[in-house]
């Protein structure tokens, strides 16, 4: 594909999603889809590239030929599950695809459970932050002054957050109360940022998309009748 097809098509593209500022429409919807066929074509490739031809078709292949271990042949038993997947075409037979995605959905969980476990257990770690500005070797400074400030408001922020999730014990306890309160704080000001964050990112990808079109698309077009 040529720079300047590339470039109109991406300008058409960029304004067919910007016209559901106005209202949804036709030209919009028709991108959507288009953008949802293309990154299904390419999941589809992905897929037969990555995983199903070296790691499956190849083993058997050569599992046959006898250039490999003759066990590779027993990847043919994977079409087994692997077909009770096209049942949820079917309305009547739609419970059989369930008992190979019920195992998906327990794999998957499992896995998804040691991943967690991995991850929580260094951030806890990570938590026990040192308090004592005189720990250093250097003793009291402003910059170890600074980091125990830092560490200590982590760790209120920590433990009030972890408060206020014990829905079982009573909100109002006048000791517990105040420190639940703070949790929340805490809380908003946690999620305000990630939302600050997410709007700064949307705003880096609008700022893009229209120096997009006035220097790459519009602005050699003026030139070029300009001229």
């Amino acid at each position: 594909m040529t720079e300047p097809l590339a470039i109109w098509i991406g300008a058409i593209v960029t304004l067919a999603v910007f016209s559901y500022l106005a209202r949804d429409n036709l030209f919009y919807r028709l991108v959507q889809q288009a953008a949802l066929g293309v990154t299904v074509g390419i999941m589809i490739v992905v897929t037969w590239q990555q995983v199903l031809y070296p790691m499956w078709l190849t083993p058997i292949a050569k599992a046959f030929q006898g250039t490999a271990d003759w066990k590779g042949a027993f990847w043919l038993l994977a079409l087994a599950p692997g077909s009770l997947w096209y049942f949820q075409l079917s309305k009547r037979w739609f419970w059989v695809s369930t008992l190979v995605s019920g195992l998906f959905v327990g794999v998957a969980a499992g896995l998804a459970f040691k991943n967690q476990i991995l991850l929580i257990m260094p951030q806890i770690g990570a938590s026990l932050k040192p308090l004592n500005p005189l720990a250093g070797p250097e003793g009291l400074t402003y910059d170890s002054a600074g980091a125990s400030l830092s560490n200590l408001i982590f760790l209120v922020a920590l433990l009030t957050a972890l408060l206020y999730f014990f829905f079982s014990i009573r909100t109002d306890s006048r000791v517990l109360n105040p420190a639940m309160r703070t949790g929340r704080l805490m809380i908003m000001v946690a999620l305000g940022a990630m939302f600050g964050n997410t709007v700064m990112t949307r705003m880096a990808y609008l700022i893009e998309r229209l120096q997009f079109l006035y220097e790459t698309w519009l602005k050699p077009i003026l030139t070029f009748h300009g001229s």
